[in-house]
């Protein structure tokens, strides 16, 4: 049976438990982003992980778009919105969204950073090297995993969607698309932010030439405090003293902020990272989505 005015598939019209994104997504979404905002707040800059979560968050906008190249619907059982001043959009998107962009994204990048990590310093291979290897695993374990238990519960579907699917009584949930399409851009965008122990700057950073307003940080030392001694028969005698380092409390970072007042420099952060994050997740994820339904004409009633 379908709903009217829009369509919508029978198996995810009131699909059991959707408190646990209405409600459980959004408020571990907010804690996480709360911990990762006070952790700035102590260190006076932003955070790798502060950034990564809401870089991704901002990206949730373009998801609508990306649901109607690949006819995901979502149940209309969610507390929802309309993107209808997009070209192309899906019928409704939960408020939960943003929360789960922010967590989902972030938690492949950690995984997936640290055991490229573990490579590295086993095999001594690159970090590129790495994230490609583990690129396939990972990301189908972390995206198959997820969303065939949505399918099955009924939370969304993709219906027709491209390709092979498995058909629960709910949903389905396809096996190749966009399932491959995931390999490039989460895994793109962990590698260009770097490992969340990077103390220097990263590749996005140092694509937009942060570093000019840099420098290496070089040890401190501590205050030069003469030393005088006298010899027997009454010469005083001054002995060099030992430069002390002086330990930085900047969590380690290796470079100082030069010509350029702090918040300026982190705002610039964010920018750079905020551009990358958008310009990519459209180019690598959008634009196939939407490219591959228009141009087969594989079409949906329930993502008109």
């Amino acid at each position: 049976m379908l709903l009217a005015d829009p369509a919508v598939p029978a198996g995810i019209e009131h699909p059991p438990a959707v408190w646990a994104y209405d409600w459980l997504v959004p408020v571990l979404g907010s804690a996480i982003i709360i911990a990762a905002a006070v952790g700035c707040w102590r260190r006076r800059r932003l955070t790798w992980a502060f950034l990564f979560l809401l870089s991704s968050l901002l990206t949730c906008w373009m998801e609508t778009m990306g649901d109607w190249g690949q006819h995901l619907v979502y149940s209309p059982s969610f507390a929802h919105y309309s993107w209808d001043w997009l070209p192309y959009h899906t019928v409704t998107e939960p408020y939960f969204m943003p929360f789960a962009y922010a967590i989902y994204w972030t938690i492949h990048a950690w995984a997936i950073l640290t055991l490229a990590q573990w490579l590295v310093n086993r095999r001594g291979w690159s970090l590129l090297t790495a994230v490609i290897v583990w690129s396939v695993p990972v990301t189908f374990l972390w995206d198959i995993s997820a969303e065939t238990l949505s399918a099955y519960f009924g939370w969304w579907t993709y219906n027709p969607g491209f390709g092979p699917v498995i058909a629960f009584e709910r949903g389905r949930q396809p096996l190749l698309w966009p399932v491959t399409l995931m390999l490039f851009w989460p895994n793109v965008v962990a590698y260009l932010a770097g490992k969340p122990v990077n103390r220097g700057l990263n590749r996005i950073e140092l694509m937009f030439r942060l570093d000019r307003w840099t420098r290496p940080r070089t040890p401190q030392s501590a205050p030069v405090a003469v030393i005088v001694t006298t010899k027997p028969g009454g010469t005083a005698m001054l002995e060099t003293p030992i430069q002390a380092p002086i330990t930085t409390t900047d969590d380690g970072l290796n470079y100082d902020v030069v010509g350029i007042s702090r918040w300026k420099f982190e705002l610039a952060r964010f920018g750079a990272w905020t551009a990358v994050f958008q310009l990519s997740f459209f180019i690598l994820l959008v634009v196939p989505l939407v490219f591959l339904r228009l141009v087969t004409g594989h079409n949906s009633i329930y993502v008109p």
